[in-house]
């Protein structure tokens, strides 16, 4: 009658049904599966799912969007040994321009090439002697940079439940995702960087990625935003729903913005503000 979370229900592989009772629940399945088991717990007293007074359950979905140029360099560079990602520059996430494009950061990859050269080469028909020089070459000399690119929450960029059911007869998300002309824009300014970078490394062999083509980063944030408004938002600062104070949501779908940079230390961080919340309340 108060709102506050009384039991947890789920089943084993084995379709087992059970029921967990506790004081405090915390719900950490990351920004697609939190909001839709909270859309999934509906009932005649919440009709559109728990914590979803204001509407916001699974609204304003974010990624990172990235384009990308690889080229080869004029020395060799032999990527793949170290850190995945060596370095970024963060220095083109602020200013004036926020006001018409998204900022964004740009990353250099360490990744290996020899798959991704392999891949190529067989399936242009490149093989024997030729395929090995390729290969080689490609190896020690080429390259990627990428954007990171800001993305703004729009509601309709979101999480719902489909009708499409997983093998224990649950719900699968669907995902509605769009990139909006605001980020395109972002990515276009980035190009001149890419070419900037390519021009002081001696880069030959340019290949811009699909144009109008993004890949993605699941860097997921943004379906169960927080804020001080109980309309506007699903949780508070800490994570606490509004509509049920014995329920936190902890992971990156609590971030109201993406910003440039990957959510994870963010995340965690969150997370034990969460932590510390929930003792104080137990203490």
């Amino acid at each position: 009658a108060s709102g506050r979370i009384v039991a947890a229900h789920y089943y084993d592989p084995d379709k087992q049904a059970y029921r967990v009772t506790g004081q405090t629940f915390i719900l950490a399945a990351n920004g697609i599966e939190s909001p839709k088991l909270l859309l999934m717990s509906a009932s005649d007293r919440f009709p559109h799912g728990l914590a979803n007074g204001s509407g916001q359950v699974g609204r304003n979905l974010m990624d990172h969007p990235s384009t990308s140029l690889s080229f080869d360099a004029d020395e060799a560079l032999w990527l793949g040994r170290g850190p995945q990602s060596p370095s970024s520059i963060n220095t083109l996430r602020d200013g004036d321009f926020r006001r018409h494009r998204a900022a964004y950061r740009l990353d250099f990859t360490n990744v290996s090439r020899v798959d991704t050269a392999t891949q190529a080469l067989l399936k242009a028909g490149v093989y024997g002697a030729e395929f090995k020089t390729q290969l080689r070459h490609r190896a020690a000399f080429e390259m990627s940079v990428k954007d990171v690119l800001e993305l703004l929450p729009h509601p309709d960029n979101r999480v719902t439940l489909s009708d499409r059911r997983d093998t224990l007869g649950l719900p699968t998300p669907r995902l509605h995702y769009a990139i909006d002309d605001y980020t395109r824009r972002g990515a276009e300014a980035s190009r001149q960087d890419f070419l900037r970078i390519a021009q002081l490394m001696g880069g030959t062999n340019l290949r811009h990625s699909k144009p109008g083509a993004f890949s993605n980063n699941q860097h997921i944030t943004g379906t169960l935003g927080m804020g001080n408004e109980p309309a506007t938002s699903v949780c508070d600062g800490e994570g606490r729903c509004h509509q049920h104070d014995n329920l936190f949501l902890c992971g990156t779908g609590v971030m109201p913005t993406s910003a440039t940079v990957n959510s994870t230390l963010t995340a965690v961080a969150l997370a034990l503000r969460s932590a510390g919340a929930i003792i104080d309340k137990q203490s």
